[in-house]
């Protein structure tokens, strides 16, 4: 029997920017009887607001990451071994860029499963393309410390990454912290260090700058409670 196809859907970054989501992937997503999903709520809340009809009672099958976790994964991609293809959807753009779905990713390539990414939004490399930084050789490390003390010591690291190998260091923030972290940025990071913030990206409030750290007019409010991609570069 011939195997089904895991495909990788990417979401938009806000239901604001539906428009990012790619016709050629709606009609590959409108096939499908099976999604993994890491939230039942949003897959379905974006499935239809990228035009899915399909009744979700009666016709389709979710599997939810957070309500089963990673031990499941071999069920999840059973279809895909029966020759029905599956869905994997993030909750917010690119799958397994900053998710846990890399874990489905590896277990498909074991049984020998088809993985097809779909092109869509990624706001960690629209924001590398925003930077003015090094494209070619970057590092994302995701969230950074919430400690105070130790996400000081963070920054500091990445600092001098970014001047000894001419690396970008990106990494990101949930909204609600982030005046505490530009507050940190602004305080530890040299005057002459270059600093890009990447907000909002795909809204109508987008926003990218980048600027030396002593260029930058502190607004602690400025930022809050918005989504944003933060880079260190030279």
């Amino acid at each position: 029997m011939i195997k089904g196809t895991l495909f990788l859907i990417p979401t938009y970054l806000s239901e604001a920017s539906s428009d990012t989501i790619l016709n050629i992937n709606k009609e590959i997503v409108f096939d499908l009887e099976h999604f993994i999903v890491e939230s039942l709520k949003t897959a379905r809340r974006n499935l239809r607001a990228m035009g899915y009809k399909k009744n979700f009672d009666t016709e389709v099958s979710f599997f939810e990451w957070n309500k089963h976790g990673s031990n499941a994964i071999h069920q999840w991609l059973a279809p895909c071994e029966s020759g029905k293809s599956v869905g994997l959807l993030s909750e917010s753009g690119t799958p397994c860029i900053a998710d846990p779905g890399n874990l489905v990713v590896r277990e498909a390539h074991k049984k020998g499963i088809k993985v097809v990414p779909l092109v869509g939004a990624n706001s960690i490399i629209l924001a590398l393309m925003a930077s003015g930084f090094n494209g070619q050789h970057f590092t994302f490390h995701g969230y950074l410390p919430i400690n105070s003390g130790e996400r000081i010591q963070q920054i500091k690291k990445l600092e001098e990454l970014a001047k000894r190998t001419d690396y970008t260091q990106i990494f990101m923030e949930t909204p609600f912290r982030n005046t505490s972290l530009i507050r940190d940025l602004l305080a530890t990071l040299h005057p002459q260090t270059m600093l890009h913030i990447s907000c909002d990206l795909t809204l109508p409030t987008e926003e990218t700058k980048t600027m030396k750290v002593a260029d930058w007019k502190h607004d602690e409010n400025h930022f809050n409670k918005r989504y944003c991609i933060y880079a260190i570069g030279e």
